[in-house]
C-alpha cells in the first residue's frame, strides 16, 4: 500500500509552505485566488486528508460533542439526539451519546468519561440537577448547555413548562372536565416534573378543577407522551374508553403520538428549535470561551388536539 499523503506532499505539489497549506485547509481567506486554487487542486489530486487527531492534540480538545441523555428509550429524546447530531455534523463536530436511565450516579460517570475524552462541549438532555456534576464541568472549562430544560448556572434552552401544562388543563376544563389527574414517572427529570406538576395544580385552581386520583378522574394530564400512550392502553384494557370515559393529554409531541391509531392530544415541544438553539448556545461557548453570564432561551409549546380528548359526557 502506498503511504498516506501528508501536508508536506501537498506543499511540494502546490509550491506553497506547510503553514499556507494548513491555513487554506482551515478556510483562511487572506490568500490569493491562484494560491488557493493550487493548494486545493493538490489536496484533490493527492487525496490528502488533514490529520484531525494531531490538530486536536494541539488544541487539547477533540472535535466531539458529548450528549448525555436521561432516557433514550423515550422517542422525544431520540428525536432530539437525531437533530442535535445533524446540527453538530453541519458544524464539523461528531457526537458521543451516553444514556443514564435517570440514575444520578450513571449521569456523573458518563460526564466524567466525556471530560476524560476532552470533548469540545457537553449537551445535557433531561439533566438530573446534581450541582456537583455541573460544578465539575464548569471547573474543567468545558462548555455545557442544557437542552429541553432550564438551568440557571449554565446556558439552557427549554419550553415554558408553566404555559405547557396550563394549556393541557385549560383544554380539558373547556371540555367540561372538573376532576383531573396528573400522572408521572421516575424517569421524568425531577426539576422538570416539579415545574410541570406545579403548573398543573395552579391551572386546576384557576379553572375551578379538582386534582383527583386516577381511578376517579374523567381526564388526565400526563408528564410526557410515553406515559400518556401507556395510560391509554391501560385504561382501555381496564374497560374505560378513551376519550368517552377518560380524556388524556400528553406532553412532548413525539411523532408516534400523531399516528392515526393513537391520535394523542399533546402539548408539543418545538424539537427542531430546541436542537438548533442548544447547539448554537454550545458552539458559541466553544468558539468564544466561557465569558459572560449563562444564557436562557424559553420557547413556546403548543397544544395539538387529536382523538384522545373529548367533551365530558353528562
Amino acid at each position: 500500500m502506498s503511504p498516506r499523503p501528508t501536508i508536506v506532499d501537498v506543499a511540494e505539489r502546490s509550491g506553497a509552505s506547510k503553514s499556507t497549506v494548513s491555513y487554506v485547509i482551515r478556510g483562511g481567506a487572506h490568500v490569493s485566488p491562484d494560491l488557493r486554487r493550487r493548494v486545493l487542486a493538490a489536496v484533490e489530486e493527492l487525496g490528502y486528508r488533514p490529520n484531525g487527531l494531531a490538530r486536536q492534540l494541539v488544541l487539547r480538545r477533540t472535535s466531539t460533542i458529548g450528549v448525555v441523555v436521561g432516557d433514550l428509550a423515550n422517542p422525544f429524546y431520540g428525536e432530539l439526539v437525531k437533530r442535535l447530531e445533524r446540527h453538530a455534523h453541519e458544524a464539523g463536530y461528531a457526537t458521543s451519546v451516553s444514556n443514564t436511565d435517570g440514575h444520578p450516579e450513571r449521569e456523573a460517570a458518563r460526564v466524567e468519561a466525556l471530560l476524560e475524552q476532552r470533548v469540545a462541549g457537553i449537551v445535557m438532555l433531561q439533566f438530573g440537577g446534581d450541582r456537583e456534576i455541573l460544578d465539575e464541568v464548569i471547573a474543567d472549562g468545558t462548555p455545557v448547555a442544557v437542552v429541553s430544560s432550564t438551568e440557571p448556572r449554565v446556558d439552557s434552552v427549554g419550553v415554558d413548562e408553566r404555559v405547557g401544562l396550563a394549556l393541557a388543563v385549560r383544554h380539558l376544563a373547556g371540555l367540561g372536565h372538573e376532576r383531573i389527574a396528573y400522572v408521572t414517572s421516575p424517569l421524568v427529570e425531577e426539576r422538570t416534573n416539579t415545574i410541570r406538576y406545579e403548573s398543573f395544580a395552579r391551572a386546576c385552581r384557576e379553572t375551578g378543577c379538582v386534582e383527583t386520583p386516577l381511578d376517579e378522574a374523567t381526564a388526565v394530564a400526563a408528564a410526557n407522551d410515553i406515559l400518556a400512550i401507556e395510560l391509554v392502553d391501560r385504561l382501555e384494557h381496564a374497560g374505560r374508553r378513551v376519550p368517552a370515559d377518560v380524556s388524556v393529554v400528553g406532553f412532548d409531541g413525539i411523532a408516534v403520538g400523531g399516528l392515526a391509531r393513537i391520535g394523542l392530544t399533546t402539548v408539543a415541544q418545538p424539537h427542531e428549535e430546541l436542537a438548533s438553539a442548544g447547539i448554537r448556545l454550545l458552539l458559541d461557548r466553544v468558539a468564544g470561551g466561557l465569558e459572560g453570564p449563562p444564557r436562557r432561551i424559553l420557547l413556546e409549546p403548543r397544544l395539538l388536539v387529536r382523538a384522545t380528548t373529548a367533551r365530558k359526557e353528562r
